[in-house]
């Protein structure tokens, strides 16, 4: 991924996945700070489930997407892959028919360097001013 190897740029995407990632996990998250896995409904805190991707990270015109991840265990997100096929039918029915299909055709877009530093450090701060409104609405620490 030549968009964010080098230099202070690393830095920056791994500040932006952590905010994103922060976010993602409350959005999906109950008042009770509790979540399922999208892909087998297992239960879980906010801090003790991961920001799953459907269209893996690497590709960047989804890496932010937020219809591409939601909160998923680590035994689905790691040792079974995403579970991209139940994945898949779970984003259709939250955000309609064709959804996931959009995200495959997106990620598949290449040749754009779209995570500059300035990029990045917007994407950290868009999703941490977010990710604090979001927990204060629901009551749920971070």
């Amino acid at each position: 991924m030549p968009f964010y190897k080098k230099g202070k740029s690393k830095i920056k995407i791994t500040t932006a996945d952590k905010w994103f990632s922060k976010f993602i996990r409350i959005r999906d998250a109950y008042d009770s700070g509790f979540c399922s896995c999208i892909t087998c409904g297992v239960p879980r805190h906010w801090k003790g489930i991961q920001c799953g991707h459907y269209m893996k990270r690497g590709k960047p015109m989804t890496r932010f997407n937020e219809q591409n991840c939601h909160a998923q265990c680590a035994t689905c997100n790691g040792q079974n892959e995403g579970e991209q096929g139940i994945h898949s039918v779970k984003i259709d029915e939250m955000y309609g028919y064709g959804t996931a299909r959009k995200l495959i055709d997106l990620s598949k877009i290449r040749g754009q360097k779209l995570h500059t530093k300035l990029a990045l450090k917007d994407i950290a701060k868009e999703y941490r001013l977010k990710t604090k409104a979001l927990a204060i609405e629901k009551g749920i620490e971070l």
